[in-house]
């Protein structure tokens, strides 16, 4: 539970937190809270909060500036890839360096989101989208070129970065992002944006979503399907489903889709869900 510990969020929880553990709702109902449930809170400040608030629902404060990111989330997650050499992990904390510090900054300075994040809930997505998508990819095989291979780490590490720190900012923004990530990767296409490529596996390089993602006559796919049925695909829809289904992979994922209204939210979502089986 998120937010202000203001007035009103004391009053609403007051009776959830004495001995009776009855959550009162605003309609009237009343929500026995049994023995063994606890509440976790994560609120956003404890400005207006008084010390018996504090003190009876047990909150502790963490100042965000002490606890970084950097040396919490991303060390433990490096540190979590024990199975791999030390070359790898020396690798990605050269990334982490050379691309995550960068793009975090030029965002919290220059960019502007449709949803406000947090610095450590972006550094989550992230590790969370790296696993997803890369590591099922990472076997080095005996005879392949050490380098070649830590560069396609590398190509991983920075299309995950796009697509969880870099996807959360309004489109005007992304220029900013992308002026980041040219300067220090150079083998992306000068074609388009970065928005615009995704990693082949085969190839082991960047392409566009365009080239082999987005299907190139669709027609067949009509039949037998109602007019409001129909959906055609396009870049945007493509590379969506993409980190959808990639991150529907890990228990750890929570996914929320952001956009105006008439984006194809709802459709994606849909699409996706019959895509499942069930079975």
């Amino acid at each position: 539970m998120d937010g202000p510990v203001d007035t009103l969020w004391i009053e609403t929880m007051n009776s959830v937190l004495d001995d009776s553990k009855l959550l009162t709702l605003t309609n009237g109902d009343r929500i026995k809270i049994e023995s063994h449930v606890n509440l976790l809170f994560e609120v956003e400040n404890l400005d207006v909060a008084s010390p018996a608030t504090v003190s009876r629902a047990g909150m502790i404060y963490l100042d965000i500036e002490e606890l970084h990111w950097k040396s919490s989330i991303i060390e433990s997650w490096i540190k979590g890839k024990a199975d791999q050499k030390e070359d790898f992990q020396e690798r990605l904390r050269e990334c982490v360096t050379n691309y995550l510090d960068k793009v975090m900054t030029v965002k919290k300075v220059s960019c502007r989101e449709l949803v406000k994040t947090s610095e450590s809930a972006c550094i989550r997505n992230f590790c969370n989208l790296f696993d997803c998508l890369a590591l099922k990819d990472f076997k080095f095989t005996p005879g392949e070129d050490r380098e070649a291979y830590l560069t396609y780490v590398e190509k991983w590490f920075v299309f995950a970065l796009i697509w969880s720190v870099g996807c959360t900012v309004e489109s005007e923004s992304r220029v900013e992002i992308e002026q980041i990530i040219r300067e220090v990767m150079t083998g992306i296409p000068l074609t388009g944006t970065v928005y615009d490529y995704y990693i082949n596996p085969d190839r082991k390089d960047f392409q566009m979503w365009a080239e082999n993602k987005v299907p190139k006559d669709e027609t067949k796919f009509f039949k037998d399907k109602k007019f409001h049925e129909i959906q055609v695909q396009t870049v945007d829809s493509v590379r969506n489903r993409y980190v959808v289904e990639a991150l529907l992979g890990n228990p750890k994922s929570q996914i929320l889709l952001v956009g105006h209204s008439g984006v194809g939210k709802t459709s994606l979502v849909e699409s996706v869900l019959r895509s499942i089986d069930h079975t």
